[in-house]
C-alpha cells in the first residue's frame, strides 16, 4: 500500500522511537493535530504490519512500534514475491552477479526461479546487453557458470547502467517524488549511503551550482552512491593514467576531495587519491556546456537581478558572480523550457523547505517574463535560481550561517533542522554536522552555533538544546539570536505581532468566510471570478494561477495553501483569504485556509514583505488555528493589524 509523505514520516518516526510516546508528542513533531495523527495511524498500522512491525498501545502511556514475533529483519533485497516476474527475476540475477559477485549456474537459477533453461538463457542475454552498455565489462559464461569481470572503473559504469535500467523500469514510481527513488536505491546500496551522498551533493550544489550541469545532477548522484558503495566493500578505482589539463581540474579535484572528506567522516570510510580523481573526472564530464550567450539576455538578467533586489530589499546589482552565474544558466534554461527538455532537480523539496520565501518570490517575479520569453517556468528551474540568489545573500553577509551539531544520526538531525528553521529568519543558511566534522569546519565562517551536546569552541557561544527541541529550547535560541544579531527582546516581541506588510492588502471585501468549496479547481475558479468582477485581476489571472499549481502545489502540511498568479494579470494588489468549512485535497495536503496572492507589477518590490507576513501565519498549525478562529472578518483584520475602518 502507498502512504502519503506525512504518513511515511510518521511511520519512520515510530520505527526509530524508543519506548512509548503519546499522540500529542507525534502531533507536535509533525506539526499536525492529534485527530490527524489518529487518522494517519490507521493507514500506517496496516503498512507496518506488512513490513513486519506491530503497533502497541497502552492507555494513558502512549504508542510504540515493535517487530512482530517471527518476523525477520528487513534486508537490502527486493521483496521475494517480485522475483517470479520477468523483471523481478532479472533484477535478482543482476543482484547476484553485480552486488554479491557470485558465479551463477543454470542449475542454480532454474531451481531458484522454477523456469526453463531457455528462459534463463534469454535473461542472461538481456542482462549482458544492460550491464555492458557503454563500458568494457565482460559477462563470462563457461563450464564454471556465469560471472562478471572488469576493471573497477568499468564495473562502476555497469552499476550506473543498472541504475539507469532500474530508473526506466520503475519510471512510474519515480514520477510522484524522489523519496521513492531514494528508497529503491537504498535497497541495493544501503539507506545510509544514499542519504549521506544526497545531503553532501546538495551542500556542494548550494555552494556553487554552476560547476555541475543541472541536467546531470542525478547522474552525478548515482555515480557518487556507486563509488561510496564500492569503497565500503573495499574496492577502489585504479589505473586512471596520466591526467590531462591539470590546471583546469584543480577546482573540481578540490570539490571532489571536500565531498569525499565529508562522506568519510559520516560513514567512517577511507578514499584513495584515485577515488578523488575519478569523482573529479565525473564532475568535469557532467559540467554544463552553456549555449552561446546572446546579448538580448543581458537585459533580462539585469532586470531579474534588479527586481529581486527591490523585492528582497537587498542590492545584488554589483554582484558580478551572480550576473555571471545567471548568464550561464538562463540562456540554456530558456532553451530547455522551449524544447520541453525535462530538468530534474533532486533537491527541490529541500530548497522549497529551507528557502520558502525566496523560492516563491523568484517564481512570482519570473512569471512576469513567461509571455515575452515564450516559456512556462517549473519548480525545478526556480529551485536552481533560488540557490543562486541564496548564495549571493551569503556572499554579501545578508544571511547568517548557522551550524547545527547533532551526533545522534541523520534522521534526528533532519527533524531538528526542520524545527530550527521555523525559529530563525528565512534567509539564514543552516548546516548540519557531526562532532567529528566540526573539527574540519572553518568556524570563522559560522555566525551562530546550536548543538545537542556540550562543545568547547574558541570565541563561539554555543546554544545547547535537546534533540527534540523543546519550547524552552526555542525560546533560548530566539533570545540568543536576537541579542546577537537583531534587537532587544522587547522590540522583537513588539514587532513580531505586527503584519504591517500584509495588512494594507487585506480588505473585508476579499475575506471569504465559511465557504463550502469541494475542490481546489472550484475554489480557484470561483474566487478568481469574484476578483475579476471586482476589477482586481484580468480574465487571464485564473489560468496563470492554475498553471502555477500544475507545476508544483502551493499547499503546506499545516492546512493552508498560498496560490498566486502572474503579476502581469493583476490590476491592483490584494490578498484574498478563504476559510472553507471542510478540508479539501489540494496537492499533497488537505487545506481549509487559502490565501490567494494577487500582486500587481508596480508592487513586486513588496513581495518579500507580504510573503514573510503570510508565512508567519501559516508556517505552524497553532498560529494558523489562532488566525482562522477569528469569529468575524473584522476580528481577523484586527489580528493582521489592519485599520479598524476601511
Amino acid at each position: 500500500m502507498k502512504l502519503t509523505q506525512r504518513q511515511s514520516l510518521l511511520a519512520s518516526i515510530l520505527i526509530k522511537q524508543n519506548g512509548f510516546q503519546t499522540v500529542k508528542h507525534y502531533a507536535k513533531k509533525l506539526n499536525i493535530s492529534e485527530r490527524t495523527v489518529h487518522s494517519d495511524l490507521k493507514s500506517v498500522e496496516k503498512y507496518l504490519l506488512q513490513e513486519g512491525y506491530q503497533v502497541e498501545r497502552k492507555p494513558g502511556i502512549g504508542i510504540r512500534v515493535k517487530r512482530s514475533i517471527g518476523s525477520p529483519p528487513k534486508t537490502n533485497e527486493l521483496p521475494e514475491q517480485n522475483i517470479y516476474s520477468t523483471n523481478g527475476r532479472r533484477e535478482k540475477i543482476i543482484q547476484l552477479l553485480l552486488f554479491e559477485n557470485r558465479t551463477v549456474t543454470f542449475e542454480l537459477l532454474s531451481e531458484m526461479f522454477l523456469i526453463s533453461r531457455t528462459s534463463i538463457n534469454n535473461d542472461l542475454k538481456f542482462i549482458k546487453k544492460i550491464l555492458t552498455l557503454g563500458n568494457t565489462v565482460k559477462i563470462i559464461s563457461d563450464s564454471q557458470g556465469t560471472r562478471i569481470s572488469g576493471q573497477e572503473k568499468e564495473l562502476q559504469k555497469a552499476y550506473l547502467a543498472f541504475n539507469q535500467y532500474l530508473t526506466e523500469e520503475k519510471n512510474n514510481i519515480f514520477e510522484p517524488d524522489d523519496e521513492k527513488k531514494e528508497a529503491l536505491l537504498s535497497q541495493y546500496y544501503g539507506e545510509d549511503i544514499v542519504r549521506v551522498c544526497t545531503r553532501v551533493l546538495y551542500g556542494y550544489i548550494k555552494k556553487d551550482v554552476t560547476v555541475i550541469a543541472e541536467h546531470y545532477v542525478s547522474n552525478v548522484l548515482n555515480m557518487m552512491i556507486i563509488l561510496v558503495y564500492r569503497v565500503r566493500n573495499n574496492h577502489h578505482v585504479e589505473g586512471l593514467g596520466e591526467v590531462e589539463n591539470k590546471k583546469e581540474r584543480v577546482f573540481f579535484e578540490k570539490s571532489a576531495q571536500e565531498m569525499l572528506n565529508t562522506i568519510s567522516l559520516r560513514l567512517n570510510l577511507q578514499f584513495t587519491r584515485n577515488d578523488i580523481e575519478y569523482l573529479s573526472t565525473y564532475l568535469i564530464s557532467n559540467r554544463f556546456e552553456p549555449l552561446p550567450t546572446k546579448k538580448k539576455y543581458h537585459k533580462v538578467v539585469s532586470n531579474i537581478i534588479e527586481k529581486v533586489s527591490n523585492s528582497l530589499k537587498m542590492d545584488f546589482t554589483e554582484d558580478q558572480k551572480l550576473k555571471d552565474q545567471l548568464m550561464l544558466h538562463i540562456p540554456p534554461m530558456i532553451y530547455r523550457l522551449r524544447e520541453g527538455v525535462q530538468t530534474t532537480n533532486p533537491f527541490i523539496d529541500q530548497i522549497k523547505n529551507e528557502f520558502t520565501i525566496v523560492f516563491n518570490l523568484i517564481w512570482v517575479i519570473l512569471s512576469e517574463y513567461e509571455e515575452a520569453l515564450e516559456v512556462i517556468f517549473n519548480e525545478d528551474e526556480i529551485g536552481f535560481l533560488t540557490i543562486y540568489f541564496q548564495s549571493a545573500m551569503e556572499r554579501a553577509k545578508l544571511s547568517k550561517k548557522i551550524l547545527i551539531v547533532c551526533p545522534t544520526g541523520i534522521a534526528t538531525s533532519e527533524l531538528l533542522l526542520n524545527r530550527i528553521k521555523n525559529v530563525l529568519p528565512s534567509f539564514d543558511m543552516l548546516e548540519v554536522a557531526s562532532i567529528k566534522e566540526v573539527a574540519a569546519i572553518d568556524l570563522e565562517q559560522i555566525d551562530f552555533v546550536i548543538s545537542t551536546v556540550q562543545l568547547n569552541l574558541v570565541n563561539k557561544k554555543v546554544i545547547v538544546v535537546s534533540p527534540l527541541l523543546s519550547d524552552q529550547d526555542i525560546k533560548n535560541i530566539s533570545a540568543a539570536y536576537n541579542e546577537q544579531f537583531m534587537f532587544s527582546k522587547e522590540f522583537a516581541d513588539e514587532t513580531q505581532n505586527k503584519l504591517s506588510n500584509l495588512s494594507p492588502y487585506v480588505s473585508e471585501e476579499f475575506i471569504f468566510w465559511n465557504e463550502n468549496f469541494k475542490s481546489k479547481s472550484e475554489l480557484l475558479n470561483e474566487i478568481g471570478n469574484r476578483l475579476q468582477k471586482a476589477k482586481v485581476v484580468t480574465d487571464k489571472f485564473i489560468e496563470s494561477m492554475m498553471s502555477r499549481e500544475r507545476l508544483g502545489g502551493t499547499d503546506l502540511v499545516t492546512g493552508a495553501a498560498i496560490p498566486h498568479g502572474n503579476p502581469k494579470y493583476v490590476k491592483r494588489t490584494v490578498v484574498a483569504i478563504v476559510k472553507n468549512n471542510k478540508y479539501i485535497k489540494w496537492n499533497e495536503s488537505s487545506v481549509k485556509t487559502v490565501m490567494i496572492v494577487c500582486i500587481a507589477e508596480k508592487d513586486t518590490q513588496k513581495i518579500k514583505g507580504i510573503l514573510s507576513d503570510i508565512y508567519q501565519i501559516v508556517e505552524s498549525k497553532e498560529r494558523l488555528n489562532q488566525f482562522t478562529e477569528s469569529p468575524t472578518k473584522e476580528a481577523l483584520r484586527r489580528k493582521i493589524g489592519c485599520e479598524t475602518l476601511e
